[in-house]
């Protein structure tokens, strides 16, 4: 078991393979909701969707179940300290709404089965736990629907790092009840994927303005860059893959996904583009191949992200020197809140399986 986490654990880091100069200086701030540790040792793709005024929705991808040998610990590797007992490849929680006051010390409440953390999205008959496995990302909720995009992998080796391939981009729906309460059903219903087949993953990150939802994937190019590639589509097409158009390298928006750049590169894991209102800029927020470093690119229209500039924004605490190998650096930094000029950030350190929380300030806009 524990050799097929540290696999899946270094597959993720690596399939998984910006900005301003800051006003302020950023601020590490440790394990991002240390509570999940009373239900799961570990997970990664840690996203966020505003779900009512009082509650935010988190989807997770791989997530680690069992029980700490000790206390319940916010660093503690798995071979030191956990007893894993099994990984399923999706989960979910709910929370109060996000605030710079209570991002440090929210209280996650866990989607359950018979007392258990339990998958949300689910296997379909002929699919076996073992086999397929179907990462959640990121998604939004219009009217009474929630989507949520996820990754349909299938694993070819397990006892590989990159015994997997991805075999579509999936979204899963789910028609809240008019009277849902917290601690009821959540029922979300798999549509026909997305994106058959090879893609870059899109639904990394989701957001929406003026009507039209924008997304991210990560994919690797010919030359085994990791780089970004940007689709759009109207709200109400979110379900049709023909309303979905791509970026291209000129700016303008083009319904041929071959011919769409591909952007940035070293993007290590999911990254996160939203659109700030006090810089009135889109940013997007990358972790960085290799290094780990946090870097930020900011813009004003699609049309220039191709000349941005991409800056470092902060820079982890170096790993220890024995972290050997595919995994051996963080991944997966992206935005999860903004606050005026404070960007919340988290990335995911590939030791210990858990999002450390990261604070940026922007500066004022000249």
């Amino acid at each position: 078991m524990r050799a097929r986490l540290k696999a899946h654990i270094a597959a993720l880091a690596l399939f998984a393979p910006l900005v301003l100069s800051c006003a302020g200086t950023p601020e590490g701030l440790g394990t991002f909701g240390e509570t999940r540790l009373k239900a799961v040792l570990g997970q990664d793709g840690v996203s966020p969707i505003p779900f009512d005024d009082s509650l935010t929705l988190w989807t997770f991808g791989d997530t680690i179940l069992g029980k700490w040998k000790g206390e319940v610990s916010a660093s503690a590797t798995f071979s030191e300290r956990a007893d894993a007992s099994a990984m399923i490849s999706n989960s979910l929680a709910f929370t109060p709404a996000l605030s710079s006051r209570n991002i440090r010390t929210l209280p996650f409440s866990f989607y359950r089965e018979g007392g258990q953390v339990a998958q949300f999205i689910k296997l379909k008959p002929g699919e076996r736990q073992e086999r397929d496995r179907l990462w959640a990302v990121d998604g939004l909720r219009t009217g009474n629907r929630v989507y949520v995009y996820y990754l349909r992998m299938r694993i070819t080796d397990p006892g590989k790092p990159f015994g997997f391939r991805m075999e579509g981009v999936g979204l899963a729906r789910w028609s809240v009840p008019a009277a849902w309460s917290p601690g009821e059903a959540v029922r979300f219903n798999r549509l026909p994927d997305l994106f058959p087949g090879p893609s870059p993953a899109f639904g990394a990150c989701v957001f929406e303005r003026d009507g039209m939802i924008y997304t991210v994937g990560q994919f690797v190019d010919a030359n085994g860059t990791s780089r970004i590639k940007l689709a759009r589509a109207p709200l109400e097409g979110i379900e049709d893959r023909r309303a979905y158009e791509f970026l291209a390298g000129d700016g303008a928006w083009t319904g041929d996904m071959k011919r769409a750049r591909g952007f940035l590169e070293g993007v290590a894991g999911e990254c996160s583009i939203s659109y700030n209102d006090s810089s009135g800029k889109y940013l997007i927020l990358y972790c960085r191949v290799g290094t780990g470093e946090i870097v930020l690119v900011d813009f004003s229209d699609f049309n220039e992200l191709a000349s941005a500039r991409a800056r470092v924004v902060y820079t982890p605490p170096p790993l220890p020197a024995d972290g050997k190998g595919p995994g051996a650096w963080y991944y997966s930094g992206k935005e999860i809140y903004a606050e005026g000029r404070d960007l919340f950030a988290i990335y995911m350190h590939p030791l210990e399986y858990q999002p450390r929380l990261v604070r940026v300030r922007l500066p004022q806009p000249r």
